[in-house]
C-alpha cells in the first residue's frame, strides 16, 4: 500500500523531530520540512501531500490560521491537521472554522495513537471525496536513477521510462543531473547548446519559462534537460539549484525522471531528497550486491530509506539471484529487466530509447513494464496494453 504523504510546517526545529518521531514510518512518507513562510506555501503547493501537519507549541499566532486559510484556497484538496500543547475547546472551535480537519496534542500521546488519527482523518477525506464525486489531484512525482557504480544501465532505463510515461499521454521531464559526464543528449542523439548550467546563469532566473526554453522537446513528446558538455562546469550548478528548478517543475509535470550520477555529491543527496521514489538500478553480480549494500545504508543514514525501489537490470542466470537482494533488504525487487546487450548497444548508436528502436526486444518489455507499475502505483489507473487493445478493437469489429 503507497504510504500516505505528509509534510510538516513549524518555526520550531525541535518540534519537528518530535513531530518525526511520533510519525510512523511504515504508514507515512515525509515529503518534507518548512515554516509558515511563502516559501513553505510554494513547496506544499508543489509537492501536494495529502496532508500538512502544522506543529505549535503555546498559542497558535494570528498568522498561522491566516496561512492556513491562503493554503486550502491554493491547494485544495489537501487535508490540515493541528498539532499543539495546550489544546482547549476554543483552539478546537478556532481551526474548524479555518479549515483545519482535527487538532492533535504532541505531549502525552504515543506515536500509534498520533498516527492513527492522522490516518483516520484521512480516510474520512477520501471517503467523502467519493462520496462527492470530487476526484482526486495527481501530484507530480519526481522518479531518481542511481546505480552507485558505472556500467548498471541506469540511464537506458530512465531514458526508455520516461519515454514509454510521455508515449502514455504523461507530461514529462527527463533530467540529467550527471553534471561531470551525463550522457543523455547523447544516448537521444540531441544536439543541444543549451543545459542545465545556462539555465542556472542565465539573468531571468530559474523560472518555468527559462526551464522550458532551455530544454529540449523530443520526438517522443517528453522534454529533456541536459547535463553540460564538459565536466568543468559542474560546479556552477548548486544543490539550492537543483532543488528550485524540481519545485518550480511540479505544477506542470506529471513525472520528472532525474538520472543521477553514480556517486553521493551535495547536488546528489539534494535530488534524492526532493524525490517521492528512488529507483536503485543494479546488476545480479556480487560487485553490485555489495555496492547495493553501501548506497543503501547511506540513504538510511540520509533518512531517505522509505523512497528506495530495486530493479534488477540486466538479468542473466548466475550465481546472484533475486531473492538475494531481497533477503539482503528484506524487500520485494519492483522489477527485473533481463540482459539485451544487442538491443541496448543498438539504440544508443541509433539515438534513440531502447523502447522505440526495438520495442519488441526483452528488454523494451522490461521497461515497459516498469513505467505501466509506475503509473497503476502512482495514480490508481491499469494502463491497458497494447494486445488487450487490439483485441478489444477486434471484439467491437466483429460485434459489428
Amino acid at each position: 500500500m503507497e504510504r500516505i504523504n505528509l509534510l510538516v510546517l513549524s518555526d520550531d526545529l525541535d518540534l519537528r523531530i518530535e513531530i518525526k518521531n511520533l510519525v510512523a514510518d511504515d504508514e507515512f512518507a515525509i515529503s518534507g520540512y518548512s515554516g509558515f513562510t511563502p516559501e513553505g506555501k510554494t513547496k506544499i503547493i508543489n509537492k501536494f501531500p495529502e496532508v500538512v501537519l502544522c506543529a505549535v507549541r503555546g498559542e497558535v499566532p494570528e498568522s498561522v490560521f491566516g496561512f492556513v486559510q491562503d493554503l486550502l484556497t491554493a491547494a485544495r484538496g489537501t487535508i490540515v491537521i493541528l498539532a499543539n500543547d495546550n489544546i482547549s475547546v476554543e483552539l478546537v472551535n478556532k481551526a474548524a472554522q479555518y479549515g483545519i480537519r482535527k487538532v492533535l496534542p504532541v505531549d502525552g500521546i504515543e506515536s500509534a495513537e498520533f498516527s492513527e488519527n492522522i490516518s483516520t482523518v484521512y480516510k474520512l477525506e477520501q471517503q467523502r471525496i467519493l462520496d462527492t464525486n470530487e476526484g482526486k489531484k495527481v501530484r507530480c512525482k519526481a522518479l531518481g536513477f542511481f546505480g552507485g557504480k558505472g556500467g548498471t544501465g541506469k540511464t537506458t532505463l530512465a531514458i526508455g521510462v520516461a519515454a514509454q510515461l510521455a508515449k502514455a499521454g504523461k507530461r514529462v521531464m527527463l533530467l540529467d543531473l550527471d553534471l561531470q559526464f551525463g550522457d543523455v543528449a547523447m544516448a537521444l542523439d540531441l544536439d543541444t547548446k543549451n543545459s542545465i548550467v545556462d539555465l542556472v546563469q542565465d539573468r531571468g532566473g530559474i523560472t518555468i519559462e527559462n526551464i522550458n526554453g532551455f530544454a529540449v522537446e523530443h520526438s517522443t513528446g517528453m522534454s529533456v534537460l541536459c547535463a553540460p558538455k564538459s565536466s568543468e562546469y559542474a560546479e556552477f550548478v548548486s544543490p539550492n539549484h537543483v532543488e528550485k528548478i524540481i519545485d518550480i517543475m511540479r505544477p506542470y509535470y506529471e513525472y520528472i525522471i532525474i538520472d543521477l550520477p553514480a556517486s553521493f555529491n551535495d547536488a546528489t543527496i539534494t535530488a534524492c531528497e526532493n524525490c517521492e521514489e528512488i529507483y536503485l538500478v543494479y546488476n545480479n553480480e556480487i560487485l553490485s550486491l555489495r555496492n547495493a549494500k553501501v548506497c543503501y545504508c547511506i540513504l538510511e543514514q540520509l533518512h531517505q530509506r522509505e523512497k528506495i525501489r530495486f530493479i534488477l537490470n540486466k538479468f542473466e542466470k548466475g550465481l546472484v539471484k533475486a531473492e538475494d537482494f531481497e533477503e539482503m533488504f528484506q524487500t520485494k525487487m519492483f522489477a527485473t529487466v533481463p540482459a539485451d546487450y544487442p538491443a541496448a548497444l543498438s539504440s544508443i548508436n541509433k539515438g534513440l530509447a531502447v523502447t522505440v528502436a526495438h520495442p519488441k526486444s526483452e528488454i523494451s518489455k522490461g521497461i515497459c513494464e516498469i513505467a505501466d507499475k509506475i503509473i497503476e502505483v502512482h495514480t490508481g489507473v491499469v494502463p491497458i496494453k497494447e494486445k488487450e487493445e487490439k483485441k478489444s478493437a477486434l471484439f467491437k469489429f466483429n460485434k459489428r
